[in-house]
């Protein structure tokens, strides 16, 4: 992903589809306990996520109608597990819309609903989960913070709200579940990972994202990365999610940048100036127009640490995309903060002025060296670390591609682009030949291809 050029539109925002979630509790020997399935590991949204029975509202249910959330929920229980239950026997628990960085968004209303002590765990139907089982919310949530099981974020607050009142009436945890989905759908506590908060705000980003991914790192002290929203809507979105976190004991220290482009640094100045903060950053991204404001600038190094008070980060420079990127490590916890390095929903643009294709695969390759866990990048949702190997298969499959589009004699830039770009037709031709270029001018300095004379025309060497 990048910054957003000239003359392409922005993406619009996926439309989110309903969808119904069923919280069902029992009493246990230490107290209630909550259903949750083990989502199928060979699943493609969530694998081996612990989540709450649950599914998309379909034909059956009465599409637009009041009660086709009710509906769902009583079906798809009926089809994932094997409990029975009326839609009468369902307390209405809030509803809550996934944020738009996913490319897979649903508008879900989660019901609760409890079943008799002593019932025994329910038995999966279907292949969507794995396993069901009952649990109390706080060992769930301790299993989660060691590290143990997957949860998907929209879970984690409820789950949090059922470990501190589990055991009150059914209409007070239903009423707490209400108030906790209304708080998160105005000012989300995202994490991904234990101690990671993040927000995603609405940014002019390069199709088909639409926001980039704030993020959130540290324990007692905790940093600000990349808020790039010029937006005053989601700026003051992010400090309330900022106040959330300090009503909690937890302060900011300061805001950083994974690099210089206007979709992640154009919030920063005005965060920096509410919240009191130095922004630090490699040089090049501090010298951007949009932070030249701030007065406290502070440059990164590589290899820096940054200690957070139970979390600490490392810088990483990560040239390429541009020359001012580093990404940051969550030293001893696998994972990489890795602004525009990887998309977790399209592929990442370099452009030929302040990038370099070069220094971009040098930094995937290092990166890819280091067999990071989880990679948490600018836009779009978290990634396995092995999505480095794939995208440098990706890029070096591009540059076959370019060099097949060559014969005996000089080839135009536009033609060795609509080549190896046959299969996205879609593109605009400026872009595909801003990414060709980039590619182009890699090969050369490696001696495959050479300048005919100027940008536009090439030929094998």
């Amino acid at each position: 992903m990048s910054e957003l050029p000239a003359g392409l539109e922005p993406a619009p925002e996926v439309i989110p589809r309903d969808s119904a979630s069923a919280i069902v509790v029992r009493p246990g020997p230490e107290g209630r306990e909550v259903l949750l399935g083990v989502r199928s590991r060979r699943s493609r949204f969530m694998p081996g996520h612990w989540a709450f029975p649950g599914g998309a509202v379909d034909e059956a249910d009465g599409l637009g109608d009041a009660e086709a959330f009710v509906r769902c929920a009583v079906r798809e229980l009926a089809e994932e597990t094997d409990l029975e239950l009326a839609a009468e026997n369902l307390l209405e628990a809030g509803q809550r819309t996934t944020p738009p960085m996913f490319p897979v968004r649903f508008h879900t209303a989660f019901f609760l609903a409890e079943i008799e002590a002593g019932h025994p765990d329910p038995t999966p139907r279907g292949d969507e989960i794995e396993r069901l089982v009952f649990e109390r919310p706080s060992d769930v949530l301790a299993r989660w913070g060691a590290g143990d099981c997957a949860v998907p974020p929209p879970v984690l607050p409820l789950l949090r709200g059922l470990e501190e009142c589990i055991d009150e009436t059914l209409e007070r945890i239903a009423e707490t579940l209400i108030a906790i989905n209304a708080q998160e759908q105005r000012a989300p506590r995202i994490e991904f990972a234990p101690d990671l908060w993040m927000l995603p705000v609405r940014t002019l980003t390069m199709p088909p994202a639409t926001t980039t991914n704030v993020w959130m790192p540290g324990g007692g002290r905790f940093v600000v990365i990349d808020p790039g929203s010029t937006d005053m809507e989601e700026q003051a979105r992010l400090l309330e999610v900022i106040a959330r976190r300090r009503a909690l004991g937890h302060e900011p220290v300061a805001v950083l940048l994974t690099h210089e482009h206007q979709d992640h640094v154009s919030g920063a100045a005005a965060l920096c100036d509410a919240l009191d903060l130095p922004l630090r950053a490699h040089p090049a991204a501090l010298s951007a127009p949009l932070v030249a404001g701030v007065e406290r600038r502070e440059s990164l190094e590589d290899g820096e640490p940054i200690d957070l008070d139970g979390l600490t980060l490392q810088t990483r420079y990560t040239p390429g995309h541009s020359r001012g990127h580093v990404a940051y490590e969550t030293v001893d916890r696998g994972g990489l903060i890795a602004g525009d390095l990887i998309s977790g929903i399209s592929t990442i643009l370099v452009e030929p002025q302040g990038g370099s294709m070069g220094d971009y695969l040098d930094s995937l390759e290092r990166m890819h060296a280091t067999r990071y866990r989880t990679l948490f990048p600018g836009h779009g949702p978290p990634l396995p670390g092995k999505a480095f190997e794939t995208l440098i298969r990706h890029r070096r499959d591009r540059e076959a591609a370019l060099l097949e589009q060559f014969g005996d004699g000089p080839a135009e830039l536009g033609s060795i682009a609509r080549g190896a770009y046959r299969e996205l037709p879609q593109l605009p031709q400026a872009l595909i030949e801003m990414q060709a270029l980039a590619h182009l001018i890699d090969l050369e300095r490696r001696g495959a291809v050479r300048r005919g004379g100027d940008d536009r025309t090439w030929e094998r060497t």
